[in-house]
């Protein structure tokens, strides 16, 4: 059995986001990633980087979703910080979905740290550390206390030591140290 957990709030939101276009397609009832999948997740993962809110990557961005949540070969766990604030900021849907797009594209371009939740999780983050400050850019009255402290202490060094931290008191990972 393929492991892929979200939290509640992620799921929900995705759920929210995804339900009325999503196929009948159940986890375990598709094979593995195909190159050309891969080779697109990773294109459209670092387009969505670059521009998390533009409305020509809407189908790009669905196809990813339900990419990531059928096939086998590629498996995430997603941990939600509790301090975030559960969807209160006006784009918290689209940075949590980059995260989890950019941790399925780190997985990608780094199969030898798949399992290594703490890289990922981190990899996941700084992706969408990365769309937080396009948004930023297009709309500078779009801050967030919570993004505007992850890009300080990415600033400062100490963001592998935060999302660290979060990650043992609030998923309860045994993840590999990077």
């Amino acid at each position: 059995m393929r492991r892929f957990s979200l939290t509640l709030a992620v799921l929900l939101m995705a759920f929210a986001c995804f339900a009325q276009d999503t196929p009948d397609e159940g986890q375990g009832t598709r094979g593995p990633s195909t190159r050309a999948e891969r080779d697109r997740a990773v294109k459209v993962t670092h387009q969505l980087e670059q521009n998390p809110l533009a409305p020509e990557l809407r189908a790009d961005r669905d196809w990813l979703f339900k990419w990531i949540v059928a096939v086998p070969d590629i498996t995430i766990s997603v941990c939600v910080d509790p301090v975030e604030g559960s969807g209160q900021y006006r784009y918290s849907r689209e940075l949590q979905m980059q995260k989890m797009f950019s941790s399925a594209t780190f997985i990608i371009e780094n199969s030898a740290q798949k399992h290594d939740d703490l890289a990922v999780e981190t990899a996941g983050v700084e992706g969408a550390l990365k769309a937080y400050q396009v948004i930023l850019k297009k709309s500078p009255n779009a801050h967030s206390a919570y993004w505007d402290r992850l890009l300080k202490k990415q600033q400062d060094g100490s963001l592998h030591d935060y999302v660290t931290s979060y990650m043992e008191q609030s998923c309860g990972s045994e993840q590999t140290q990077t």
